[in-house]
């Protein structure tokens, strides 16, 4: 846990797992043997590949699945889950769940923010308050008298958090919110979330847009039906081995730094994201009084192509001649 993280943890969980387990009807296990605590104000990534069960987990902390052998298994804000009382979770953790469209369904889009709100027995005042509140903070203010369904796809993710900010949770889970987006419309969307995070919220992002996890997540998990690995962002991705046989990535500046190092650019930490890069350079080049030297060796060929071949990169050897 990192000290920001330990700092914020000092108001206690916000989420714990113990030994969930769950099995779909068909006999399909989905979850087995999950275990994990998240404190408040820590922002974590989950992560893993298609049919991880990450989906599955994000509607056990809600309450809309809940395991018959695993009773208690999930706490939220120090309380288990209650199944008699599922329709009080959205006051606890709000989830908003991949495709917008899931969740915009009334006429207009203050209906759809104002919806929460109503159905938790908040009033009329109270009500317009949090609708006009939530679509600012998404950048959507004004957009009240809006067609939910006629909005662009960036729009629609926007004033997807936006429902569930106005029951104001103190946790937020999403699953895959930049999914389907354009650059522009990520690069908003990464900006909401990154507030929310500087607000203090707790949130729980799943992705496989790895390159995003740096500037929103303090922690990452890892979920192949159970947890195959739990650390700070920069512990995870430092094991590609592991990522890669889960069959995940890391970052793509990540792996450009792998390949200069096989060219003798001096690197112990690899960096992360374009602002660590920066500034990895920068020192690099400080400290080599304004020269970094990259050198070609019989082998580099050798090992720029393991570096490539470790991200399954096609490549061939006119790639990095000898």
């Amino acid at each position: 846990m990192t000290a920001k993280a330990a700092a914020r943890g000092a108001g206690g969980a916000a989420i714990r797992v113990h030994d969930l387990n769950y099995t779909y009807p068909d006999g399909t296990a989905a979850l087995e043997h999950v275990s994990f605590e998240i404190e408040k104000g820590e922002s974590i990534a989950l992560v893993g590949p298609n049919g991880a069960g990450k989906s599955t987990l994000l509607l056990h902390l809600n309450g809309i699945l809940h395991s018959t052998r695993s009773r208690g298994a999930v706490e939220i804000l120090g309380k288990p889950i209650d199944p008699k009382k599922v329709h009080e979770m959205p006051k606890k953790i709000g989830i908003v769940f991949q495709d917008p469209d899931d969740m915009l369904f009334m006429p207009l889009l203050a209906d759809d923010v104002a919806f929460g709100p109503i159905n938790l027995g908040i009033g009329k005042d109270e009500v317009k308050q949090r609708v006009k509140d939530s679509l600012l903070r998404v950048g959507l203010a004004g957009y009240e008298n809006r067609v939910s369904h006629h909005l662009s796809g960036g729009e629609k993710k926007r004033a997807a958090i936006a429902t569930v900010l106005s029951m104001d949770p103190e946790i937020i889970a999403m699953d895959e919110p930049t999914a389907n987006l354009d650059p522009k419309s990520r690069a908003e969307l990464i900006g909401i979330l990154k507030s929310l995070k500087d607000e203090g919220k707790t949130l729980i992002i799943i992705t496989h847009d790895v390159n995003a996890i740096p500037e929103l997540a303090d922690r990452v998990i890892v979920l192949k039906k159970t947890v195959i690995a739990d650390g700070t962002t920069r512990e995870v991705f430092a094991d590609s081995e592991m990522l890669v046989a889960a069959g995940l990535d890391v970052p793509t500046i990540m792996q450009f730094f792998e390949v200069l190092q096989a060219f003798g650019y001096p690197c112990d930490v690899l960096p992360l994201s374009i602002d660590a890069a920066v500034k990895n350079l920068t020192q690099t080049i400080e400290n080599e009084a304004g020269h970094v030297h990259l050198h070609i060796h019989k082998h580099t060929h050798t090992e720029v192509g393991a570096v490539r071949g470790k991200y399954q990169h096609h490549h061939t050897a006119a790639d990095c001649p000898e």
